[in-house]
C-alpha cells in the first residue's frame, strides 16, 4: 500500500509530492453478479456477452457471463481514487488516454489495481498532470485491464519552500 496521507491533513500531497516511477497497489476486489446486474440496470448494456450464459458458452472467447469492461475500469477508478486522490490536495480526474480490456473479469474474480504514476508533467503554475499506468490484475496474477490515466493535480504556490519543477531539486534550479 501506498505511505501518502489522507487530504486535509497538514500532509496532504501536492504535484510536486510525487515523482514518475512511485507505484501503488490497491486492495482486492471481488466482482459479484450484483454488481453486473446493477451495471446493466444503471446503463441499460444488455449485450449478451454480460447476460446469457448459454450463448457465452459457444462463444469463442467467454467462458460464460463476464463484467462489461466499463464496470472493470470503474472499480480499477475506485482503486486508483483510494490510493492516490483521497490522500492529495485539491485533484481532478483528466480523464484515460488508453484502455485495453487485455481479458474478460468473470463473477467471482477478485481483482487489484498496480499503479505506477509514468511522468509528471506541469499544466501551469497552478496545476500538474500525472499521468498513471494502471494494470488490473486478477487473482491468477493475469492482467485484464490497462489504463492510461490522467489527474490533474494542484501545485504548491511558486512561494512554498516545496515548490518545484520536477526533476530539481528546487525550483530554478537546474537539475545536476
Amino acid at each position: 500500500m501506498s505511505d501518502v496521507t489522507p487530504a486535509g491533513t497538514a500532509s496532504a500531497k501536492y504535484f510536486e509530492d510525487y515523482e514518475a516511477g512511485q507505484r501503488f497497489v490497491s486492495r482486492g476486489r471481488t466482482v459479484s453478479e450484483a454488481d453486473v446486474r446493477l451495471h446493466v440496470g444503471a446503463t441499460g448494456a444488455d449485450h449478451q456477452n454480460h447476460t446469457d450464459d448459454e450463448y457465452c458458452k459457444s462463444h469463442p472467447i467467454l467462458e460464460r457471463t463476464c463484467a462489461h469492461g466499463l464496470l472493470v475500469l470503474a472499480v480499477v477508478d475506485g482503486f486508483i481514487t483510494q490510493e492516490l486522490p483521497t490522500r492529495m490536495g485539491p485533484s481532478m480526474n483528466y480523464g484515460h488516454d488508453k484502455v485495453r480490456y487485455v481479458k474478460p473479469v468473470y463473477t467471482g474474480d477478485t481483482i487489484h489495481a498496480d499503479i505506477e504514476i509514468a511522468e509528471c508533467r506541469p499544466r501551469d503554475d497552478e496545476w500538474g498532470l500525472l499521468r498513471l499506468n494502471v494494470r488490473a490484475i486478477n487473482q491468477h496474477g493475469d492482467v485484464v485491464l490497462f489504463d492510461e490515466h490522467i489527474l490533474i493535480v494542484q501545485r504548491r504556490a511558486a512561494s512554498d519552500p516545496g515548490y518545484r519543477v520536477p526533476g530539481d531539486a528546487v525550483a530554478g534550479v537546474p537539475a545536476p
